[in-house]
C-alpha cells in the first residue's frame, strides 16, 4: 500500500510498503508526481497471480528498458493503453483490440495507433517468454495499420533560424546539435560529460537504438558541447548528464516552436536529423562513410539517401 503525504517544505512524500519487502520512500513536488511514482512501483514490484496491461507494461519497461532513451515514452504508452485495457491480460480479446483500433483510427494517425499496438503485443511476448505466464497474444492476427511513409523533407537555414528562435537555450542546444550531428534525441540527451571528446572532435553514444558508436563533430557541434560541457562541469565534475530532459518533452518544444513560428508541419525534430545526413550525401560520402554519421546499421536505411538530385552530383564529376 502507498502511503502520501504532504511535507512541511510543500513537497509531497510517497511511501511503499509491501509485504516481505523493504519500504520504499520518494518525495516529489506535486502530489500527482507522488502518486504516478507510488503507482508505477507497485505495479513492477508487487506479486501479481493475475496481471494487467498497466503492471505487465510497467514491469517490460523497468526490465528492459530503464536507461534508454525509449524508456519515457514507453512509460506514456502503458498509461494510454491501461485506460483502454483495465482488464486482466487473459481477458483481453482480439474483437476488443480490434475495436479499439478502429476507433482510435477516427482520432489519430494510423502511425500512432501501429506504434500502440505494436508495443502491446510487445507486453505479450515479454509474458509468454520471460515471465512463462501461459496467454495467447490477442494482437497475432490483427492487421497493423500501415506504417507513414518517411519523410523526406530537408530543414533549411532559414527555418532552423526560426526553430531555434523560440525554443528555451536547452532546447535549442539539442535542436541545434541534432542538425549539426545527425544524432537521435534520445542519444544527445542521454548524454554525460564522460562521452565528450572535443580534441578528438568525437562524442561517444553510449547503449543508443543500434548500440554504441563514436559521432564525428562538426566544427559548429565542437562549440554547442563545449559550451554544454562547461555548464556541466560547473555544477559537478564527470559523469554527470548534460541535459536534465526527456525526448519526448524536446520533440514536444520543437513541435511547438514551429507552430510559433508558423512553419509547415513537416518541420520537426527528426528531420534536423535527416537534413544532415541528406547535407553529407550530398557531398559525395558513400554508404558506409553515411552509416558512420547516421549510425544505422543496414544499408537499406541508408539507401533513401543515395537517390540524390542530378544537380547534387555535378561538383563530383568532370
Amino acid at each position: 500500500m502507498a502511503n502520501i503525504r504532504q511535507l512541511t517544505s510543500g513537497n509531497w512524500n510517497a511511501q511503499v510498503r509491501l509485504k516481505g519487502k523493504p519500504a520504499q520512500s520518494k518525495t516529489f513536488p506535486t502530489r500527482e508526481a507522488a502518486h504516478q511514482w507510488a503507482k508505477q512501483l507497485e505495479a513492477v514490484t508487487k506479486e501479481h497471480h493475475t496481471h494487467t496491461i498497466y503492471s505487465l507494461g510497467m514491469t517490460y519497461c523497468e526490465s528492459r528498458l530503464k536507461g534508454k532513451g525509449s524508456y519515457h515514452h514507453a512509460l506514456q504508452l502503458v498509461e494510454q493503453l491501461s485506460l483502454s485495457f483495465p482488464q486482466p491480460i487473459q481477458d483481453i480479446t482480439p474483437q476488443q483490440i480490434n475495436d479499439f483500433k478502429l476507433l482510435r483510427l477516427k482520432s489519430v494517425k494510423p502511425a500512432t495507433i501501429r506504434t500502440q499496438l505494436a508495443f502491446m503485443s510487445r507486453f505479450y511476448r515479454f509474458a509468454k517468454r520471460e515471465l512463462l505466464i501461459d496467454v495467447a497474444n490477442p494482437l497475432a492476427e490483427i492487421a497493423l495499420p500501415q506504417a507513414s511513409k518517411s519523410s523526406d523533407k530537408v530543414v533549411s537555414q532559414g527555418e532552423l533560424m526560426l526553430i531555434l528562435a523560440e525554443l528555451s537555450p536547452t532546447t535549442r542546444l539539442i535542436a541545434e546539435l541534432a542538425y549539426e550531428t545527425a544524432m537521435r534525441r534520445s542519444e544527445i540527451v542521454m548524454l554525460t560529460t564522460d562521452h565528450i571528446h572535443l580534441d578528438d572532435r568525437i562524442v561517444d553514444v553510449v547503449d543508443g537504438k543500434n548500440g554504441t558508436r563514436s559521432v564525428p563533430l562538426t566544427k559548429r557541434a565542437v562549440e554547442l558541447l563545449g559550451d554544454a560541457l562547461q555548464l556541466a562541469k560547473a555544477k559537478r565534475i564527470g559523469g554527470i548528464r548534460l541535459f536534465n530532459i526527456t525526448p519526448h518533452s524536446v520533440t514536444t518544444a520543437v513541435r511547438r516552436a514551429r507552430e510559433k513560428a508558423g512553419l509547415d508541419s513537416t518541420v520537426r525534430l527528426h528531420q534536423l536529423r535527416h537534413t544532415r545526413i541528406t547535407n553529407v550525401a550530398k557531398k559525395g560520402f558513400n554508404n558506409a562513410q553515411i552509416m558512420i554519421v547516421s549510425g544505422h546499421r543496414d544499408t537499406r536505411s541508408v539507401a533513401r539517401y543515395s537517390h540524390l538530385n542530378a544537380k547534387d552530383v555535378l561538383h563530383l564529376i568532370d
